[in-house]
């Protein structure tokens, strides 16, 4: 199974920022699972699935892609289904946007269990081709690419057309506060815009002034718009390709953290993982923490 790395942009993915797991492996896990109280834990084993060298980390959303029956499984999060997903009502939304062919999954964090909710529900919903994630966004998934991308468009342009028929002349509520013009919008924020860059400048700085953004700021907020919730970038898998099997082994932290054992249920102390390597040859030893020798300042 191919699926898109942790953090990945869509626009610019290429076959580095992709990871490649044996689907056998990974629904294997599902033996393991130590419950949603520990599905943290999980993350680290998606590591012993993997094919080959190289790649991108799998995705938090990798059980969501792996768990569910379909050759192809799309997750995105576009603007129309996130209107569905994070409406109050948004369960009664989806069924009378949709019917049965889109099911409603309630909030959860994304993770392992996220993705054994999303396979049980389309297990218990055969004729359905995606579901709206309560809080989070869209996942739709079909038999082939070609069919997969078709039921994710669907569902977006349903719920497009279905908002335009239903929507409110001020989504965002009455305004508060006077839009500035065009050009005083502009003089501030070329002011402002070196500030952020110096605060969080990591990558490309984007900022807008357009009208399609300005009701978000000057509207008192929706009375229908519940709590803000995270979520997880977007990712897509499809077929799988045999690869060859790796080591790898990590280096620890000088302090040491308490975790659970998937296997033995034990709690032991263990150090958190920092540096991860990737080689044909046997694991060197761990070597010895050089807490001693960092100052106290430090």
């Amino acid at each position: 199974m191919w699926v898109k790395g942790s953090g990945g942009d869509l626009g610019t993915l290429s076959h580095s920022g992709l990871a490649a797991l044996r689907l056998d492996r990974l629904r294997a896990l599902t033996g393991v699972y130590p419950g949603v109280d520990r599905e943290d834990e999980m993350v680290a084993a998606f590591d012993y699935c993997l094919h080959g060298k190289g790649g991108a980390a799998p995705s938090i959303d990798t059980a969501m892609h792996g768990l569910v029956d379909a050759a192809h499984v799309d997750h995105l999060h576009p603007d129309s289904g996130i209107a569905l997903a994070c409406a109050a009502d948004g369960e009664a939304l989806t069924k009378e946007c949709f019917g049965n062919q889109v099911v409603w999954v309630p909030w959860r964090r994304p993770g392992f269990q996220l993705g054994l909710d999303i396979a049980a529900i389309k297990k218990a919903n055969p004729q359905a081709i995606g579901c709206i994630l309560g809080g989070h966004g869209i996942t739709a998934w079909g038999d082939t690419s070609a069919e997969c991308e078709a039921n994710s468009l669907r569902v977006i342009r349903t719920a497009e057309d279905f908002l335009t028929a239903r929507g409110k002349a001020d989504p965002f509520g009455p305004v508060v506060h006077a839009t500035l013009p065009e050009a005083e919008r502009r003089a501030r924020a070329a002011a402002l815009a070196p500030v952020i860059r110096g605060l969080a400048s990591t990558d490309r700085p984007r900022w807008a002034t357009s009208r399609t953004t300005t009701p978000s700021w000057t509207s008192s907020p929706a009375p229908n718009t519940p709590a803000w919730r995270p979520s997880a970038p977007p990712a897509r898998t499809t077929s799988s390709v045999p690869r060859s099997a790796r080591w790898s082994w990590t280096f620890p932290r000088t302090r040491p953290s308490t975790r659970r054992s998937i296997a033995s249920g034990n709690s032991t102390p263990r150090t958190a993982p920092t540096t991860r390597l990737t080689t044909n040859a046997t694991p060197p030893p761990t070597p010895r923490p050089c807490a001693a020798r960092i100052p106290p300042s430090c």
